[in-house]
This record gives structure tokens, C-alpha cells and sequence, in this order.
């Protein structure tokens, strides 16, 4: 049989056990949660860098036997002000493109996020454009460097505005 303070430092133990543990649980959870959003964070960023990249090889990609399709991955990765700006030099440009029989590609050189959350993003690349067309007999190289503004619309990111930075 227990004396009445050993009962007593028995069931304190049993609480301060208790409470220990629940303290345990609760810490275990926000660290979790914690991890998650950072690595939520982290594939946001990651993913809003990729379209980024892919947009600006897009648009650095032209043509003139590819045309249509070109515009149509470059539109299809806009939204805002900058695919409504680019919708309307659409035909200027084809026209351009299909005339000079121009062939361009893009390479990026380098890029990194400016800033981000779940639903937007500021990255900036360096691309290498490189273009012939029929009035050159040399392709001619040049580098670029620029701001993109991209937002998440369907769990797709989309580049919203477009910049040179000089």
C-alpha cells in the first residue's frame, strides 16, 4: 500500500508524463506543418522558375516554318497584360518572321527568383538569342536579360509582364 504522498507524487508524475507527451505531439505537428509549407514554398519557387525559363525559350524559339505553333506556346503561357499585348504584335511578328525567313533559338544562361509566394513570383533570366535569317550569313548571338512577372491561375504559372533589365 502507497502512503498518501507517494499517491500524490505518483499521479503528479502521471499528469507531468501526460502533459509532456501531449507538448511532444503538438511540436511534432507544427514541425510538420512547418516542413510542408517550406517545401510548398520551395516547389512554388521551383516551378514558377521553370515556366519562366520555358516562356523565354518560347519566345526566343521562332520560326518561320513553325510560326503559328510558336505564337501558340508563347500565348499559351501568358496571361494579363502581357498575352494581351502579345496577341495584338502577333501578326506584325509573323510577318516579320515569315519574311526575313528568320530561325531563332534561345538558351538560358541563367536565372533566379526575385521573390515569391503561393500564387506569384518575380524571376530573372539571362538568355542567349540566337538568330539567322535570309539577309544574314552568319547567325548573330546576343544576350538578354530580363524580368518576368508570372502568376499561378489553375495551378498552372502563367508570365504576366515581361521587362528588359538592363
Amino acid at each position: 500500500m502507497l502512503t498518501r504522498g507517494a499517491r500524490r507524487a505518483l499521479v503528479m508524475l502521471a499528469v507531468l508524463g501526460a502533459l509532456l507527451l501531449a507538448a511532444s505531439v503538438a511540436l511534432a505537428l507544427v514541425w510538420a506543418g512547418e516542413k510542408r509549407s517550406r517545401d510548398d514554398r520551395s516547389q512554388a519557387r521551383s516551378d514558377a522558375v521553370a515556366a519562366a525559363r520555358q516562356e523565354m525559350v518560347n519566345l526566343d524559339s521562332l520560326s518561320a516554318g513553325t510560326i503559328d505553333a510558336d505564337l501558340a506556346k508563347i500565348i499559351a503561357g501568358a496571361v494579363g497584360s502581357f498575352k494581351d499585348q502579345f496577341v495584338k504584335a502577333k501578326t506584325d511578328l509573323k510577318q516579320v518572321v515569315a519574311q526575313r525567313r528568320t530561325i531563332s533559338t534561345g538558351v538560358i544562361r541563367s536565372s533566379g527568383v526575385v521573390r515569391s509566394d503561393s500564387d506569384t513570383a518575380t524571376v530573372l533570366i539571362a538568355v542567349d538569342r540566337t538568330v539567322k535569317d535570309a539577309s544574314t550569313a552568319q547567325p548573330a548571338t546576343t544576350t538578354d536579360r530580363w524580368r518576368l512577372d508570372l502568376e499561378k491561375h489553375g495551378g498552372r504559372w502563367l508570365v504576366s509582364n515581361l521587362n528588359p533589365v538592363s
